[in-house]
């Protein structure tokens, strides 16, 4: 399995000197003489439209999960770009803002070459050749614009190779115009690729089911909700894929790496045989398994997971505050590291006077570097990442080779309930695909919905996307989510809070929730920290009007001065 992603992400050794004319952008034609005289050149060249998989190649926080520490339910510790833009304090020249943007259209550079070597070229190839290649180039380049669209909204659609000089005169497209094209892309490439492949050499490789999957996700974000439900209903109808058994494997190496998974539809690889690795255990894992703490869930996604009884923490009687974690949602401790969990070798405790924790392996008390009394540079919230964390990495969480998840069956049934339910065509069919996620699993038993609960449309929304939060955090989902309900101008406008690190559960203050059913604090009568009240991490500024998009980076702008910017940049 390993050679397919030594193609895919070691383009610059595999590819040669042609990795270099494909890198442009805007693109000048490359020169055909030279190379893509053959079925194996070609091929490497639709490998190297794979490139750009991930927003930004960031091997500590790598995306999409990054992007949920710029939400209500994720902090990042340091003083880096997810901090900035959840905080509201980003602009047009950090970082991400152009790295993203760059990545995306060298991304689309490629597969616009590519299109044109395979139409080119197309003698070289047999027919099922030009339609899996032609498949995953279009399929690669309806996922970038999908990317450009959500975080710029207005971009030069391009859709062919072109020179720099050509490409400085453009302007920015309408939205409308782009995601035609994207489902235009999406809808011919499912045509083309295979359900899946025999060959084990062809493995990581988009399907037809990886299309719809991705043209459901895409059509959702842009309202088009009749797309959507068609799109991932044909995903469900493959029979290809499934949840898998456990959830809590699921995002451990057992499940990332068993090649009988059938939930995860895509995902991005890594190896060490090419070094391609990424380091997210480090900055995931408790200090007491050798971590750094930086990215870490708030007490926002703590307090939203409901009790066993399907009912919140307010109204549950089932809720004890001398347990606080008990009697939860399967899902609340499969998915992050409370207080009394073992993770590693070790119990996981934040609290300010735990300043020695239990080793299970010596069976011995030793020193709790989790203590703030520690170091202030622990948990933040009080609460670290289980789901991706690499629990199994502790000795090297710098050279983690497991891969992360991009899309899976779950979110496929998410996406075709929430369409269906915008769509008010609420049915049996979509209570079924949120009660799949809800106690199918082994390890997952939430009670399961009727059709009566989903009467009212608006309260149908609500549990939906309750279930999206929940099933979803730290997969890459909350930050657009949250835009696209706008929600954002409520969620993305408050603190986001971590736990208290004095005093016993008990004394912790109360928590209500509102009629979206998400938690509410009493925050501004709160004690500082430390206190036993809940601490506020960080205050988060929201735009309604500005930051619903990201600015158009300023050196695009000064290379392009018919790029106009997003408002309010």
């Amino acid at each position: 399995m390993k050679y397919i992603y030594i193609l895919l992400f070691n383009i610059g050794l595999l590819f040669g000197g042609c990795s270099d004319v494909l890198d442009k952008y805007p693109l000048d034609k490359p020169s055909q003489d030279n190379f893509f005289n053959n079925v194996s050149e070609i091929s490497r060249g639709v490998n190297s439209c794979y490139r750009f998989l991930l927003e930004i190649a960031d091997a500590g926080k790598p995306y999409p999960i990054t992007l949920d520490l710029m939400s209500d339910i994720g902090f990042c510790r340091q003083d880096e770009d997810p901090k900035t833009i959840g905080k509201g304090e980003h602009d047009d020249k950090i970082y991400t803002v152009i790295s993203v943007w760059a990545d995306a259209y060298r991304g689309i550079a490629r597969c616009n070459t590519m299109l044109e070597i395979i139409k080119e070229k197309a003698t070289l190839l047999s027919d099922d050749q030009i339609k899996q290649f032609r498949g995953e180039v279009l399929f690669l380049r309806a996922f970038y614009y999908t990317r450009l669209v959500v975080f710029y909204g207005d971009v030069p659609l391009v859709l062919e190779p072109m020179l720099i000089s050509e490409a400085s005169n453009l302007t920015r497209t309408p939205k409308s115009e782009v995601i035609s094209q994207i489902m235009a892309d999406y809808t011919e490439a499912a045509g083309l690729l295979n359900v899946s492949y025999s060959n084990a050499a062809d493995i990581g490789r988009a399907t037809s089911g990886t299309v719809n999957a991705f043209k459901a996700r895409a059509a959702l974000y842009f309202g088009q909700y009749d797309v959507a439900a068609t799109a991932a209903k044909a995903v469900m109808d493959s029979r290809v894929y499934e949840l898998y058994p456990r959830y809590g494997d699921l995002f451990a190496t057992k499940g990332l790496l068993d090649r009988n998974n059938k939930e995860i539809i895509f995902k991005k690889e890594y190896s060490t045989l090419i070094n391609q690795v990424h380091s997210f255990p480090l900055h995931a894992a408790t200090r007491c398994a050798n971590g750094w703490a930086t990215v870490v869930p708030t007490q926002n996604l703590v307090d939203s997971y409901d009790c066993i009884d399907g009912k919140n923490i307010e109204e549950s009687t089932l809720f004890n505050k001398s347990k606080p974690f008990e009697n939860r949602d399967p899902r609340l401790k499969l998915s992050i590291v409370v207080p009394g969990d073992r993770f590693g070798d070790y119990r996981f405790e934040s609290h300010v006077d735990s300043t020695e924790c239990f080793n299970y392996v010596t069976g011995l008390w030793e020193m709790n570097r989790d203590c703030y009394t520690y170091t202030p540079y622990t948990s933040y919230t009080g609460y670290n990442i289980r789901k991706f964390a690499g629990e199994d990495y502790i000795t090297k969480n710098t050279k983690a080779d497991y891969p992360l998840i991009l899309c899976r069956y779950a979110e496929v049934l998410l996406t075709y309930a929430e369409a269906k339910i915008e769509l008010n065509q609420i049915d049996q069919s979509v209570v079924d695909a949120i009660n799949e996620i809800r106690n199918k699993r082994d390890d997952v038993k939430m009670p399961a919905y009727s059709l009566s609960d989903f009467l009212d449309q608006n309260q149908a929304r609500l549990k939906i996307r309750h279930e999206r939060k929940i099933e979803l955090a730290f997969e890459g989902f909350r930050y657009t989510d949250l835009r696209r309900w706008h929600w954002a101008e409520i969620y993305a406008n408050k603190p986001v809070m971590g736990r208290p690190f004095k005093g016993a559960t008990t004394d912790w203050p109360d928590v209500s929730f509102d009629a979206n059913g998400e938690p509410t604090y009493d925050y501004e009568n709160y004690e500082p920290h430390p206190s036993s009240d809940y601490r506020i991490v960080e205050y988060r500024t929201f735009i309604k009007g500005k930051h619903e998009l990201w600015p158009i980076p300023e050196r695009e702008r000064n290379l392009n001065p018919n790029l106009i910017q997003n408002p309010g940049y």
